[in-house]
């Protein structure tokens, strides 16, 4: 049994996998001290699920060190192994979890419409803790083998006594199956805990197979109805950005429940 094939088998039971020091401390020392840079430079206060961090995004821009991670030779095989090689890197930031942060809530980083289907995941989250993780710190809660369950997040009213908060060294990976409910942990130390999170998906139907916005004009999308620019990705106008979810000046507002 090889090490790819264990935390494939992992991935498939659980839900997530541990790789222990995939970087040497020195290394992640080194990374670590580039994000700080970047956060003071270009970071972000960030909210999701009433939950509260610093974000510093597109960290393989920041140094030739993040943009070896993202085909790394110890984590990718595992990647391609469950998803296969068609997969494109959906984003990779850096989310800092301070002193006094509060846990953040369960959830899925996948639509329920995507949960129908049991069996391959579309999405893996790979997490390189840049701090060591520990309960303290906030390590990242996930619930094994709710990538299972069809509803992206836990049910109202239900307790979810079993989450748990897998821990590593710095330089230590987690990969996660995207459909887990996880949430990042309260931070009751006196430091900060910085991870960096590769979101990697499949490719085929994640995509336009034409962009309509290389042939939609500004005469066609002022008779577009509010639905049809909605379908096209141009509720924005005429050379909007297609290629990722999000942009600043592009909010949206949608919630995939």
């Amino acid at each position: 049994m090889t090490d790819i094939e264990q935390a494939a088998f992992e991935l498939d039971l659980y839900g997530f996998t541990v790789l222990p020091a995939v970087l040497q401390e020195s290394e992640a020392q080194e990374l670590a001290g580039t994000i700080d840079e970047a956060d003071a430079r270009i970071g972000i206060d960030y909210s999701y699920d009433e939950a509260y961090a610093r974000l510093v995004p597109c960290v393989p821009a920041l140094s030739d060190g993040f943009m070896t991670l993202i085909d790394h030779p110890d984590v990718l095989p595992v990647v391609e192994r469950v998803l296969g090689e068609d997969i494109v890197l959906g984003s990779m930031n850096c989310r800092i979890v301070r002193p006094g942060d509060p846990d953040q809530p369960l959830h899925s980083d996948i639509p329920a419409v995507h949960r129908r289907i049991i069996g391959t995941p579309v999405m893996l989250q790979v997490v390189w803790m840049i701090d060591g993780f520990t309960a303290e710190k906030g390590a990242t809660r996930i619930v094994p083998g709710s990538h299972r369950y069809p509803e992206a997040y836990p049910p109202q009213g239900m307790q979810i006594p079993h989450a748990i908060q897998p821990t590593g060294p710095a330089g230590s990976v987690m990969i996660f199956n995207g459909q887990c409910w996880h949430g990042g942990g309260a931070n009751l130390s006196q430091d900060r805990r910085r991870a960096v999170f590769g979101h990697y998906r499949v490719g085929p139907w994640m995509r336009f197979q034409t962009d309509p916005a290389l042939y939609v004009n500004e005469a066609h999308w002022h008779t577009m109805t509010p639905r049809q620019r909605e379908l096209v990705r141009m509720e924005h106008g005429v050379g909007q950005k297609n290629a990722a979810d999000y942009y600043t000046d592009q909010p949206r507002e949608k919630r995939y429940d």
